[in-house]
């Protein structure tokens, strides 16, 4: 008798760890698209420098949120699970540039500067662990 108690117990903590493990990978799941499906419903569409300034913000919210390390130039560092690093490169300049960089001298200014241009995200990748958004490059057009 006490076998056929100690069986069932086994089972129902067993099926019971299933069903924890499959609701916590289809939240995390869930969590990785709705993250995701703000960066790539930008990939090759053109945006202009006002909602590029609003992925700016968004970006380094986010960054700051997941705690994500910077380095000594005020960088954030790829962190291999849930950093996004945005570079953008401008028509009138051979550099590329970060979104921190931007972001030091003043997303005001820019939007002052850029709000009317016109930019496309024309590379996304990807943590490979964790299936979040690593990188994005927007270009000038």
């Amino acid at each position: 008798m006490k076998k056929y108690i100690f069986l069932i117990l086994l089972v129902i903590i067993a099926l019971t760890s299933i069903g924890y493990l499959y609701i916590s990978y289809t939240s995390n799941q869930k969590e990785v698209q709705a993250n995701n499906k703000i960066y790539e419903n930008l990939y090759n569409k053109e945006i202009t420098g006002t909602d590029f300034a609003t992925i700016i913000n968004k970006t380094i919210d986010n960054n700051e949120k997941n705690q994500v390390e910077k380095e000594e130039n005020g960088y954030f560092i790829d962190n291999g699970k849930s950093s996004v690093i945005v570079e953008i490169k401008f028509k009138d300049s051979d550099e590329i540039f970060r979104i921190e960089a931007i972001d030091k001298n003043g997303i005001e200014k820019f939007i002052k500067l850029y709000a009317n241009l016109k930019f496309k995200c024309t590379k996304i990748e990807y943590h490979q662990k964790t299936q979040y958004v690593s990188y994005m490059y927007f270009e000038e057009i």
